[in-house]
């Protein structure tokens, strides 16, 4: 592996130990052990545990966006039945690929970051960058900034709900997205 896939490398390991551990838990000997490097090694790619943070932040929503954009058809934008089939589709897609615990570790690497100024920049100019495009189509679809994050915002809650067990019938979310979606794009016309 060439330096660039090995961090990638790296990050992705370190993802799945999050996923696994938890951030607060997180320790470089767990994730030079987990790529069978020696813990120095690790910091050849990362100049610390914030960075290697970063990156692996970087990494799940790479993965995300990845998935979104594997799935897109584009789906004809002047047609709000179709936009609304193909969205509510796609979350709820997104909802049963996506584990909810590895989803959810956004929103802790996140929170845990508030503390340092300087991570938190990164970590926010970095979301902002990957779920800008995902914001984008949206906001293309209502003509609506505000409603785009609306939509986005109420997509997130249900994956807190789901990681912290409670359920849900797939169909049923499905049915209701697209209902919303439709009732905002219908806004629109008014």
């Amino acid at each position: 592996m060439d330096k660039q896939e090995r961090k990638k490398y790296i990050a992705e390991k370190t993802l799945e130990l999050i996923s696994e551990k938890g951030l607060t838990n997180l320790t470089m000997e767990d994730v030079a052990l987990s790529c069978n490097l020696s813990k120095g090694s690790i910091y050849n790619y990362f100049k610390n545990k914030n960075s290697l943070i970063v990156s692996a932040f970087s990494a799940l929503l790479e993965k995300v966006q990845n998935f979104f954009e594997d799935k897109e058809s584009n789906p004809t934008q002047d047609c709000a039945e179709e936009s609304a089939d193909f969205y509510a589709n796609l979350y709820s897609e997104i909802l049963n690929t996506f584990p909810s615990k590895e989803l959810m570790r956004l929103f802790e690497i996140l929170m845990n970051s508030t503390h340092e100024p300087s991570m938190m920049q990164i970590l926010t100019q970095t979301f902002k960058e990957n779920y800008g495009k995902i914001l984008s189509r949206f906001e293309k679809l209502f003509n609506s900034k505000t409603k785009a994050f609306m939509l986005q915002a109420m997509f997130d809650g249900l994956v807190i709900y789901r990681a912290v067990g409670v359920e849900f019938s797939d169909n049923e979310i499905r049915d209701n997205l697209k209902k919303m979606i439709l009732s905002l794009t219908d806004e629109n016309k008014n």
